[in-house]
């Protein structure tokens, strides 16, 4: 059944989608659209929202819904990238919610008109005791207990792909008010950002030049 992913020339939400597929093996066309074709786009599709994944004839919104989606199909190393014990995705699901609450003070500051108010607001957020700080804290302490390196038990999982490819744009430097130093302290991130970017497959996919706004991979 074929599948098609539509979203941004960015990473944002579909990069672990992408990524998961790609390690998988997944055959899948990655469309990717500007403001101006989402637009017209939009007129036509339901939801009415990115990303959209179409799997043969029917569209499918959500973006986490698309990742487990994707982590189900997606084998690496013999293993699916979205655990079949119901345990293990118990947990996979809680670590990839702990990531994404991140993504609430964020969207704030995107609405933001004003880029003085925009870029204190993020250094408040990242400041200690931040909205956004006290997660990364927290998603860091976990990494750190991880005898695998592994977010959730001792393989590869779509919690992995979220953690890598939600928090390394924040340091990419595109982001005003965010230095690429945000990142330093947390050093269980920082390895296991390492780790993931060490895999093959990985390092091969971020190798070709990509239509992205900014490059999170450094």
């Amino acid at each position: 059944m074929s599948i098609k992913i539509v979203y941004f020339p960015a990473p944002g939400r579909v990069e672990p989608i992408r990524l998961a597929l790609i390690l998988g093996g997944v055959t899948f066309e990655d469309q990717r659209v500007s403001s101006e074709q989402w637009g017209a786009l939009k007129k036509v599709v339901e939801p009415k929202q990115l990303p959209l994944m179409y799997i043969g004839d029917k569209v499918i919104g959500q973006s986490a819904a698309q990742m487990r989606y994707a982590g189900r199909i997606s084998k690496f190393e013999g293993k699916p990238l979205y655990p079949t014990d119901p345990l293990l995705a118990l947990q996979v699901d809680e670590f990839v919610d702990y990531v994404s609450e991140m993504h609430g003070p964020m969207a704030t500051a995107f609405k933001m008109q004003n880029q003085d108010e925009k870029r204190a607001f993020r250094a408040k957020a990242f400041a200690t005791g931040g909205d956004i700080h006290k997660w990364i804290s927290y998603v860091d302490s976990l990494l750190g207990k991880s005898r695998s390196g592994f977010a959730v038990g001792d393989h590869l999982t779509i919690a992995d792909l979220a953690t890598f490819c939600w928090y390394q744009p924040l340091k990419s430097g595109f982001f005003d008010g965010l230095p690429v130093s945000c990142f330093d302290e947390f050093k269980n991130i920082e390895a296991h950002k390492r780790k993931i970017a060490s895999i093959p497959a990985v390092k091969a996919y971020y190798a070709e030049p990509k239509m992205f706004m900014y490059n999170h991979y450094q």
